[in-house]
């Protein structure tokens, strides 16, 4: 089932994260803060985040958000699963579910960016294969090494 989160997921949704392959260990504090910052005041901005749950627990996220200074273009900021639910469907789910409530907003365009380093090929060939094309590319964004690739889909 997939459903708005609550505060009382962050401790999962952290975990999750963590097990996600995504995000190392020193950087889940910060998305223990994007959860607080999200239910203290982006929830009341427009910000959206779905959970995936199965059998009460949450085992997948996805947070977007309206893109500032944009006509109707919404931004995939974390889209994550747990690893042990890896290529059963739920992050293909979490993004159509995105797509839609995107679209239910009017939204015109859906922006992803990710890491260029060779360990997100997976996740670059999953935006592909959900139509989304790569649409620029900024060489040693996030660090020495770690690029950012852009792709875009228009809804």
């Amino acid at each position: 089932m997939i459903r708005p989160i609550v505060p009382a997921d962050s401790p999962a949704l952290v975990a999750l994260s963590g097990s996600s392959g995504l995000f190392r260990p020193d950087e889940l504090d910060a998305v223990h803060g994007m959860l607080d910052e999200y239910h203290a005041t982006n929830a009341s901005n427009g910000h959206r985040i779905l959970a995936y749950e199965d059998g009460g627990t949450p085992v997948g996220i996805a947070y977007f958000a309206p893109k500032e200074f944009t006509d109707r273009v919404w931004e995939l900021l974390m889209i994550a699963v747990d690893a042990p639910r890896h290529r059963q469907g739920i992050g293909s789910t979490m993004l159509l579910a995105v797509e839609e409530a995107v679209r239910a907003a009017n939204g015109r365009l859906l922006l992803i960016e990710t890491s260029d380093k060779s360990s997100f090929e997976r996740t670059r060939q999953f935006y592909r294969k959900h139509g989304y094309a790569e649409v620029a590319h900024i060489p040693d964004f996030f660090a020495d090494g770690d690029g950012k690739a852009s792709f875009v889909k228009r809804l």
